[in-house]
């Protein structure tokens, strides 16, 4: 019988939720499978919705409730950095009542890893390499599968 299991990182995570407040929720991409073709096929970027087209770049997007973004001041294609002590990453917000207010949304698995400063140990990724953000535990002790698809953040707007 399926029953419910609090995740290791959630809003029941107090030790956490101070410091990073929004659960990220990172499912498999829709338009490529894992990184397959993304980077590879540029025109995936001309689909809506998988990537955002800002000032010449292809940005990953992140979904944000406007309850949570307006605090921000974070608006619709803002760029924005998405963090928690494991890495940022830098993605166009999409602000939108589809996701539930503490949660965001992004896709896992951007092949295009682009660190503004390469070589440079924690430098923020501009390409959309969310599971940068990810524990790097396994699901359980006898599942062999990451656990890649739920975890902790913050969001700020980015100021270059």
């Amino acid at each position: 019988m399926a029953r419910y299991i609090p995740s290791w990182e959630g809003y029941n995570t107090t030790a956490l939720t101070d410091k990073y407040p929004l659960q990220l929720l990172s499912p498999h991409p829709r338009f490529s499978y894992h990184t397959h073709n993304d980077n590879k096929s540029h025109w995936l970027d001309d689909i809506p919705g998988h990537r955002v087209k800002k000032d010449g770049y292809a940005w990953w997007p992140v979904r944000i409730h406007p309850v949570d973004a307006g605090p921000r001041g974070i608006k619709e294609g803002d760029i924005v950095k998405m963090f928690n002590g494991r890495g940022t990453v830098l993605c166009a917000a999409h602000v939108t009542e589809r996701v539930r207010p503490g949660t965001v949304h992004s896709y896992e698995a951007a092949a295009k890893y682009d660190p503004l400063e390469p070589g440079v140990a924690g430098s923020p990724d501009r390409g959309g390499c969310v599971n940068l953000l990810s524990p790097g535990r396994m699901i359980s002790k006898n599942v062999p599968g990451e656990a890649n698809n739920s975890c902790l953040v913050e969001i700020a707007k980015w100021e270059a």
